[in-house]
């Protein structure tokens, strides 16, 4: 999981939700804003991915785990949030990985 001070804020998310630039996978969509200090990322798992709340937060903490893996990756002053197109859960780790990677954020 992230620590606290690399995942954003409510009033960051929905700055990135209203003027990010969106790139897509197999696997994301990531909405992408640049202009900040530090860089800072959020991931979500919508109900139309994952029925319960245990499937979604599951899913959020799998997403966490792969974006930790390649956050160097993430340019400095940016803040992204991560969409889950499907169910994250039942992908093996090392292909989210590689799927966000290929995003070249």
């Amino acid at each position: 999981m992230l620590p606290k001070s690399q995942r954003l804020s409510t009033k960051q998310f929905n700055e990135v939700l209203e003027k990010g630039h969106m790139a897509h996978t197999s696997f994301f969509i990531v909405r992408t804003l640049g202009g900040f200090k530090d860089k800072r990322v959020a991931a979500v798992v919508p109900k139309k991915v994952g029925k319960t709340a245990v499937a979604r937060h599951r899913g959020t903490r799998r997403m966490y785990e792969a974006i930790q893996a390649v956050f160097e990756l993430f340019p400095v002053g940016t803040h992204s949030i991560v969409f889950a197109k499907k169910s994250v859960a039942d992908i093996p780790f090392d292909k989210l990985v590689s799927d966000l990677k290929t995003l070249g954020v």
